[in-house]
Parts: structure tokens; C-alpha cells; sequence
């Protein structure tokens, strides 16, 4: 009997030490931080060590980024990183010499733009996003339907499909059913004022959980 694959959770946009807490108690498979001074959820290498300080040693630690350069693809690997998320441009130099796995970051206008994903084997995940990162907004996941199986066949087989914007613990169910990826990542679906709250957080992992039962 074939067992029915692991759903993992991706929450990003780390930024204070107190988060640190609600991902392990939420058993998250993954912590994003971001690295793009236009994004409100902007941290720096120092604030992202002292925060991963405090994570359990099983979640993974992905840096978030936009276009990076080799600088900065070296300032993550170097910090201890186990995924770079690339957004924007994908640099052939930075898959050439990336020491750890990419995610590909695609932020749909239209379902056709998945067809500009890049192939290649340093990349381990698509990350399925809206037309703005960290807007907080859905795209239709209806109408990506027909692509995403399609890819599933070239691109996407045997790679991660990370499911990102917009979600929240009211729509993570359906997003789940209509697209089936292997992670959802999470970011202004659970945050407050003040940044990621613990009962929010709460909330969006049992509405995943109720799904699986």
C-alpha cells in the first residue's frame, strides 16, 4: 500500500527571536528568511543567526532572495543556509556554483510564466507564488491546474512544488486539493501587527492537519 506523502509547511519571513518558538512548536519543516531590502520582513545575517540560534535543528533555514548576485549567494552559503530561494533572475553563474540546493521562485502574472522555469539539477523546488512576493495575495489556483499536471510530467517530476500566496488558515485547504503541492509556504496569513503570531501559526497547522484526517 503506498503511503500518502508528508505535507510540509514552509514559514517565511522571520524576524524576531519569538518566532523561533512558534515554528518549533508548530513542528514547521522550514524557516524563510528575507534578504531584499525593499521587503518589510528584511533581515540581516546577524538577526537571521541569532534567530536560528533558537529553531530546532530539524527545520530547514532558507534564504530568501531577489536576483542575487555571487556576493550575496556566497554571504548565504557561508551563514549556514540549506536552501537559497531565488526570486527574479537566476543567475547561470550562481546554479554553476551553489553549494547548496536552489528554489525557484515564480510569481505568476498568468499560468503559462511556470513554462520560464529553468531546468536543472542544483534546483530541488518551485516555488508557485502571486504576482507580488510577500503581497499577501492569491492568484487563482483554478485556472494553474492544467499547467501545473502538465509540468508535473517535465519540469516539476521529482521535484518539490512549494505552493505560496496568499494563504491562510481559511483557503490552505483548498489550495492543497486543487494544486497538491509537497510544501505550503506562509507568511502574512500569519502575522499580526507586530509580526508571525503564535496563534495564527496555531491555526494555519490544524486547518492542515483537520485535511489530512
Amino acid at each position: 500500500m503506498e503511503m500518502e506523502k508528508k505535507l510540509e509547511i514552509k514559514i517565511c519571513g522571520i524576524t524576531r527571536v519569538q518566532e523561533a518558538a512558534y515554528l518549533n512548536e508548530a513542528c514547521a519543516d522550514y524557516a524563510g528568511f528575507v534578504f531584499w531590502e525593499k521587503s518589510r520582513r528584511n533581515v540581516n545575517f546577524n538577526q537571521a543567526k541569532e534567530i536560528g540560534k533558537y529553531l530546532k535543528e530539524e527545520i530547514k533555514r532558507v534564504a530568501v532572495t531577489v536576483s542575487p548576485d555571487i556576493k550575496l549567494q556566497k554571504q548565504v552559503e557561508d551563514a549556514g543556509f540549506d536552501i537559497l530561494q531565488v526570486h527574479g533572475t537566476l543567475n547561470t553563474k550562481i546554479l554553476e556554483d551553489s553549494k547548496i540546493p536552489i528554489w525557484q521562485a515564480c510569481n505568476l502574472r498568468e499560468p503559462e510564466d511556470m513554462e520560464k522555469l529553468t531546468e536543472h539539477d542544483k534546483i530541488t523546488g518551485y516555488v508557485i507564488d502571486a504576482g507580488t512576493p510577500g503581497g499577501g495575495r492569491a492568484f487563482d489556483w483554478a485556472t494553474c491546474q492544467t499547467v501545473v499536471e502538465r509540468m508535473r510530467k517535465t519540469v516539476f517530476a521529482g521535484k518539490l512544488l512549494i505552493l505560496a500566496g496568499g494563504l491562510n488558515s481559511g483557503n490552505v485547504q483548498k489550495a492543497v486539493r486543487l494544486l497538491e503541492p509537497d510544501v505550503v509556504d506562509v507568511s502574512s496569513g500569519v502575522e499580526g501587527a507586530c509580526g508571525k503570531e503564535k496563534e495564527r501559526i496555531m491555526e494555519f497547522v490544524d486547518s492542515l492537519r483537520k485535511q489530512r484526517e
